[in-house]
């Protein structure tokens, strides 16, 4: 099943954090997150080939990882990038899962994201992410 956007126009508009920094606090986004039954959580971000992981996406990821991790359910963080020039939209099933962080590390691959969820959905036996991409 293909799922549209729903609000195209606002999807493309850029959320502007001014006025909200001060010092090293400031919002920060994250790009994607599947959560399946309150048991699993993947949540990443994606980079332009080698572009930087921010430290405060770095934590983020982490404390919220951590925190599924500390309840027994499962949870990872992922990294993706992608070569997609600044015109196109970024299929996030071709994108490559460069670093995993599962069970409190970091973590390099090199998966195809759709191998990738289906490496995980398999591990863990996540019925609902069997069959993707």
């Amino acid at each position: 099943m293909k799922r549209p956007i729903k609000y195209k126009e606002r999807f493309k508009q850029p959320i502007i954090f001014e006025g909200l920094q001060k010092g090293l606090v400031s919002p920060t986004d994250i790009d994607f997150c599947f959560e399946v039954n309150n048991k699993f959580l993947l949540i990443g971000d994606c980079k332009k080939d080698d572009a930087p992981f921010p430290l405060g996406q770095r934590l983020v990821i982490e404390r919220i990882v951590d925190n599924w991790r500390a309840t027994r359910k499962i949870s990872v963080g992922v990294i993706a990038t992608h070569s997609t020039s600044p015109e196109q939209s970024i299929v996030l099933a071709n994108t490559v899962v460069t670093k995993i962080y599962y069970e409190g590390k970091w973590h390099k691959a090199n998966t195809v994201f759709t191998q990738f969820i289906r490496n995980i959905a398999e591990k863990f036996d996540v019925d609902k992410l069997k069959g993707l991409g």
